[in-house]
C-alpha cells in the first residue's frame, strides 16, 4: 500500500506548538526561582553576607576598624582575623566613627531570633549532657556600625608599617598569608536563649547553661537559668579591598575581597539545598 506523506503543520497548529514550548520554559524558570527563594532557616551568616559583611569567627573585641590583620577565609563567606600588628589606643582616638543607624530592615532582622550556625553547634557537641538541649537561638541587640574613613586607613597604615609590624607583615605574606586592614565592623550584644528537654530537671538548667557559656566563651546571664550573653562583640567585618604587600609580593596580589558577597550568599543557598 502506498504511504501518504505527513501533512505539514497548519499555521494554527505550529503556533500552538511554540506557545506550549514557551510555557514549558517559563514554568522551568519559575521553578528555579522558587527553588532559590523558598523560605529557609535564616542564620546570622546569611544576613551578614546579604548586608555586605563577612561573619567574624569567633566574634571578639579585637581587630576593629583601622587594625592590620592576617585574614583566613573560611567556608561559606566567614573569616577569621589574626591580629598582625599592635595598635596603640592613641592612634585611632577620635577617628572611629560609630553609627547606631544600621538600616531599619537589617536591625529588625538581627534583633529577631536566629538559628545558630554550624560553628556554634560544633562547640556545643563537646559539652556535657548537650543532648539535653532541645534548641538554642541567638539574638543580637544594641547593634552598631563602627568604621573609619579611607584617610584614616592610610594614616594608620603609614604609622604602623615599620619595625616589628613590617617584619610581621613580611613573615605572613612570605608564608602565603593575606594581610588586610579592617574598614568597618558590626558591633552587637549577643543573647543565646536555650530550651531544654522536658526530662531535664529545672534545678539542672543553671549548671547546663554555665557549661554552654564556657564553650562559647561568654557569660551566663544573671537572674536567668537559660540565657548566655556577651557585650560589644564584633560579629560582622568589612575589609579594605587592597591588601598590605610585602617587599617580595607578586605582580598580581590577592584582593581582600576574594568573592563578591552576594555570590557567597547564593552559594550558601545552593549548598543547603543539596544537603
Amino acid at each position: 500500500m502506498r504511504r501518504e506523506k505527513p501533512a505539514l503543520l497548519s499555521g494554527q497548529a505550529l503556533k500552538l506548538k511554540w506557545v506550549g514550548a514557551a510555557v514549558g520554559i517559563i514554568v522551568a524558570l519559575a521553578s528555579v526561582v522558587v527553588w532559590f527563594t523558598w523560605p529557609q532557616e535564616t542564620t546570622l551568616t546569611d544576613i551578614l553576607l546579604e548586608s555586605g559583611y563577612y561573619e567574624n569567627i569567633p566574634p571578639t573585641t579585637l581587630s576593629g576598624p583601622g587594625t592590620i590583620n592576617t585574614v583566613e577565609f573560611l567556608s561559606n563567606g566567614k573569616v577569621a582575623l589574626h591580629p598582625t600588628c599592635d595598635v596603640t589606643p592613641e592612634l585611632l582616638v577620635g577617628k572611629v566613627q560609630k553609627s547606631e543607624t544600621i538600616g531599619r530592615d537589617l536591625k529588625q532582622v538581627l534583633e529577631k531570633e536566629l538559628s545558630v550556625s554550624g560553628d556554634v553547634r560544633e562547640k556545643l557537641q563537646a559539652a556535657a549532657d548537650i543532648s539535653q538541649i532541645s534548641s538554642i537561638h541567638l539574638k543580637l541587640e544594641n547593634t552598631k556600625v563602627l568604621l573609619v574613613t579611607d584617610e584614616t586607613l592610610l594614616v594608620a597604615r603609614d604609622a604602623l608599617l615599620k619595625g616589628r609590624c613590617q617584619d610581621a607583615v613580611e613573615l605572613n605574606v612570605s608564608n602565603g598569608g593575606l594581610v588586610c586592614q579592617t574598614r568597618a565592623v558590626l558591633e552587637a550584644d549577643v543573647l543565646y536563649e536555650i530550651e531544654y528537654n522536658d526530662k531535664v530537671a529545672i534545678g539542672e538548667h543553671a549548671q547546663l547553661t554555665a557549661e554552654v557559656a564556657g564553650k562559647l566563651n561568654l557569660d551566663a546571664s544573671e537572674g536567668s537559668t537559660n540565657r548566655v550573653s556577651g557585650r560589644q562583640l564584633f560579629y560582622g567585618v568589612k575589609l579594605a579591598s587592597n591588601p598590605i604587600l610585602g617587599s617580595s609580593a607578586s605582580d598580581q596580589p590577592q584582593k581582600c575581597l576574594k568573592t563578591p558577597l552576594f555570590i557567597w550568599s547564593l552559594k550558601k543557598r545552593y549548598w543547603r539545598k543539596l544537603q
